[in-house]
Protein backbone atom coordinates (compact mmCIF):
# COMPACT_ATOMS: atom_id res chain seq x y z
CA UNK A 1 0.00 0.00 0.00
CA UNK A 2 2.81 2.44 0.86
CA UNK A 3 5.43 0.88 -1.40
CA UNK A 4 6.07 4.00 -3.53
CA UNK A 5 6.28 6.34 -0.52
CA UNK A 6 8.71 4.07 1.31
CA UNK A 7 10.95 3.72 -1.74
CA UNK A 8 11.14 7.52 -2.05
CA UNK A 9 12.10 8.16 1.59
CA UNK A 10 15.33 9.88 2.52
CA UNK A 11 17.77 8.12 4.86
CA UNK A 12 16.62 10.35 7.74
CA UNK A 13 12.96 9.57 7.07
CA UNK A 14 13.76 5.85 7.01
CA UNK A 15 15.50 6.05 10.38
CA UNK A 16 12.51 7.84 11.87
CA UNK A 17 10.12 5.25 10.41
CA UNK A 18 12.14 2.42 11.99
CA UNK A 19 11.93 4.18 15.37
CA UNK A 20 8.19 4.86 15.01
CA UNK A 21 7.47 1.22 14.13
CA UNK A 22 9.15 0.16 17.38
CA UNK A 23 7.36 2.88 19.36
CA UNK A 24 3.92 1.84 18.16
CA UNK A 25 4.36 -1.94 18.05
CA UNK A 26 6.86 -2.59 20.83
CA UNK A 27 8.92 -4.67 18.38
CA UNK A 28 11.90 -3.67 16.28
CA UNK A 29 11.60 -3.75 12.52
CA UNK A 30 14.09 -6.62 12.51
CA UNK A 31 11.87 -8.68 14.83
CA UNK A 32 8.84 -8.02 12.67
CA UNK A 33 10.60 -9.00 9.43
CA UNK A 34 11.99 -12.11 11.12
CA UNK A 35 8.51 -13.10 12.31
CA UNK A 36 6.84 -12.46 8.94
CA UNK A 37 9.52 -13.55 6.47
CA UNK A 38 11.97 -15.66 8.50
CA UNK A 39 15.48 -15.28 9.87
CA UNK A 40 17.33 -15.42 6.56
CA UNK A 41 15.22 -12.61 5.09
CA UNK A 42 15.61 -10.54 8.25
CA UNK A 43 19.39 -11.01 8.06
CA UNK A 44 19.37 -9.96 4.39
CA UNK A 45 17.22 -6.87 5.01
CA UNK A 46 19.39 -5.90 7.98
CA UNK A 47 22.45 -6.08 5.70
CA UNK A 48 20.81 -3.90 3.07
CA UNK A 49 19.65 -1.46 5.76
CA UNK A 50 23.21 -1.18 7.11
CA UNK A 51 24.47 -0.24 3.63
CA UNK A 52 22.08 2.73 3.67
CA UNK A 53 22.90 3.76 7.23
CA UNK A 54 19.94 2.10 8.96
CA UNK A 55 19.68 -0.50 11.69
CA UNK A 56 16.48 -2.53 11.77
CA UNK A 57 17.33 -3.61 15.30
CA UNK A 58 17.31 -0.07 16.70
CA UNK A 59 14.76 0.36 19.45
CA UNK A 60 12.80 3.50 20.30
CA UNK A 61 13.95 5.27 23.45
CA UNK A 62 11.87 8.31 24.45
CA UNK A 63 14.90 9.86 26.19
CA UNK A 64 17.28 9.31 23.27
CA UNK A 65 14.61 10.14 20.68
CA UNK A 66 13.20 13.09 22.60
CA UNK A 67 12.69 15.20 19.47
CA UNK A 68 10.45 12.57 17.89
CA UNK A 69 8.63 12.08 21.21
CA UNK A 70 8.01 15.85 21.55
CA UNK A 71 6.60 16.07 18.01
CA UNK A 72 4.27 13.11 18.60
CA UNK A 73 3.05 14.46 21.94
CA UNK A 74 2.42 17.92 20.49
CA UNK A 75 0.51 16.39 17.58
CA UNK A 76 -1.61 14.29 19.96
CA UNK A 77 -2.39 17.37 22.09
CA UNK A 78 -3.41 19.50 19.12
CA UNK A 79 -5.49 16.81 17.39
CA UNK A 80 -9.25 17.19 17.85
CA UNK A 81 -10.75 14.66 20.24
CA UNK A 82 -13.38 12.28 18.78
CA UNK A 83 -16.99 12.98 19.78
CA UNK A 84 -18.75 10.03 21.37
Amino acid sequence: MFNREIKNMTISQGKILIKLIDRYTGHTSYEMVKEMKGGISAFFYQGVAKIFGHNLKSAYDPKEDFEIENIIREFERSRPKPVM
